[in-house]
């Protein structure tokens, strides 16, 4: 499903207004009534009920309105607390109120800071009226980009006290007041909801760092048409269940040999586990061959560890890999179809020259992980001459090294954190895709294409998730899908992977115990219902 920006999302409404012709009252019609229509299957009926709505100053104050009358209609007791004077409400808003007003709709008007008592009153007198249904947040929609202050501030914190202390349920109208639509920073402060309820296209900052805030997210088309979306040139989707059609069904006569060759650079005293886990993330995920190119004191380590894969003992390296061992991994490269870099692998002199060496010169597909990128951080000229296709897969830590900046501006905006080797979009450079990990994992291309993963849980804060990811991506990469569809499908997969464990383990699991549920999770998807459009708009290449 693609995603909008605020300033797109303003953009479809203009152009189906002035150019369809297809007034803004008749949008808004169709998101009030359809959210009521969601409030009812998620909730239960409204008739006989109280429905508190909290309308803003804006066209989502407006939505709002709407939600009122149509819950009126119902048969419920809507109640409108009003954020700003009447006199202030212009366009389609300013309609809607003096529909409402005829109506003679309850509403009161809450527009000076301090009142917060007086709303909690107010709610708790109308639940022992009539229970209240559910709270509707109609405050501030997409466009918001300053911090909440004031009475807005109030309610919005009257709400969260309100689903908190009272366990009454809230409705975002179209995003949770005080989120960022773009980013999912909290401004200053935000609602907490229950079901976001979201107009034309979901927004990035439904999703951004797991998107914590915003509940159950439902979209609901409200007139825009197909053609104004298709023409927008939307680059933004979400990894969902459609991710998965990305799969190839395999032939019945391939083998191992068929199957890709994967080779992993990493490892060194101290650090074998992150190597023996990105090999066990690329067998699982149905590599057919996976190599170890490792120190030689190291090697006894790798044949005991993994039955399944063969390594390669370099001779002039002992404790960790060193550039003196170049030559060696290069013609251990010849043949193999992706190479991975880095996990566990250190940060000596002499693993940084090799790492910086087969970085720009190997034309293999290449994932780079953990110490590559604290390396290449250091050696940011190098970052600009990659040999071929490269996957980078920083955490937040790494993403910061790698700008220069900290972990907290890298939080503050992923998706600019993520797209940070745009500017080489012209250089005609191989594809290269960022994979910025943690709570909404992000995947963007040089390109321009960008994705936000759903699956996932907290239980995944454990050591070698990672290292368990850059493998399963690196032998999506082996086995000829392209650099942006083995990032997708690699992240997609191993977050599903975490939560088939979650469903019994909300967290204690491990990455091997993710790298040993891939397998079942591939083949669900792989029986599942059939193939349906995929999120992810770059085609397969070898």
């Amino acid at each position: 499903m693609q995603l909008t920006s605020a300033a797109q999302m303003r953009e479809l409404d203009r152009q189906t207004i002035e150019e369809i012709g297809l007034p803004g009252m008749v949008l808004m019609e169709n998101a009030g009534r359809a959210t009521v229509d969601l409030m009812q299957r998620v909730f239960g009926p409204v008739a006989g009920r109280t429905v508190c709505v909290f309308a803003g100053p804006g066209n989502n104050g407006g939505d709002g309105l709407v939600i009122a009358r149509t819950v009126h209609g119902l048969g419920a007791f809507p109640f409108i607390f009003l954020l700003v004077s009447p006199d202030t409400l212009q366009g389609d808003a300013a309609r809607n109120f003096a529909i409402a007003s005829k109506l003679r709709l309850p509403c009161q008007v809450f527009d000076q800071p301090g009142k917060m008592p007086a709303l909690l009153d107010t709610v708790l007198t109308l639940n022992r009226m009539h229970p209240v249904h559910c709270l509707v947040d109609a405050i501030f929609g997409t466009g918001l980009t300053r911090p909440v202050e004031g009475h807005f501030q109030d309610a919005i914190n009257c709400l969260n006290s309100l689903r908190t202390t009272n366990s009454l349920p809230v409705v975002a109208v179209d995003l949770p007041s005080g989120l960022h639509s773009d980013t999912g920073a909290v401004l200053g402060t935000a609602v907490q909801a229950d079901l976001s309820v979201t107009y034309g296209q979901p927004k990035p900052g439904h999703y951004h760092h797991g998107g914590p805030l915003v509940g159950r997210v439902e979209r609901v088309d409200i007139g825009i048409p197909a053609k104004l979306v298709a023409r927008a040139g939307l680059r933004g989707s979400i990894l969902d269940h459609t991710t998965a059609d990305l799969l190839d069904p395999r032939r019945k006569d391939v083998h191992k040999g068929t199957n890709g060759h994967l080779l992993i650079v990493a490892g060194s005293e101290g650090k074998t586990g992150a190597a023996l886990l990105c090999g066990q993330g690329a067998l699982r995920c149905g590599t057919g061959l996976v190599s170890f190119a490792v120190p030689r004191d190291l090697n006894p380590v790798f044949e005991a560890a993994s039955a399944e894969t063969m390594s390669i003992a370099l001779p002039a390296s002992s404790r960790w890999l060193s550039v003196e061992d170049y030559d060696l991994i290069q013609a251990a490269a010849e043949g193999k179809h992706c190479l991975v870099l880095g996990p566990g692998l250190g940060t000596e002199p002499a693993t940084a020259e090799l790492v910086v060496r087969l970085y720009t010169e190997n034309p293999l597909p290449q994932v780079v992980d953990a110490d590559a990128l604290n390396i290449l951080a250091a050696h940011p000229e190098a970052i600009r001459r990659p040999a071929g296709p490269r996957v980078f897969t920083p955490h937040p830590g790494e993403m910061a090294r790698m700008l220069g900046t900290s972990v907290a501006a890298v939080q503050a905006d992923r998706l600019a954190a993520a797209q940070w080797l745009n500017d080489l979009a012209a250089e005609g450079l191989p594809p290269l895709v960022t994979v910025l990990k943690g709570a909404g994992t992000v995947v963007a291309s040089v390109q321009g294409g960008w994705a936000i993963n759903t699956s996932g849980n907290p239980g995944m804060g454990t050591g070698g998730m990672g290292d368990v990811l850059s493998g399963v991506i690196a032998g999506l990469l082996a086995q000829g899908y392209s650099p942006w569809n083995a990032a997708c499908l690699g992240v997609y997969l191993h977050g599903l992977a975490a939560d088939r464990l979650a469903r019994t383990r909300p967290y204690g699991y491990t990455a091997s115990e993710v790298a040993r549920m891939l397998p079942e999770v591939i083949g669900h998807c792989t029986l599942s219902t059939p193939a349906q459009e995929t999120p992810c708009s770059q085609p397969r290449t070898s």
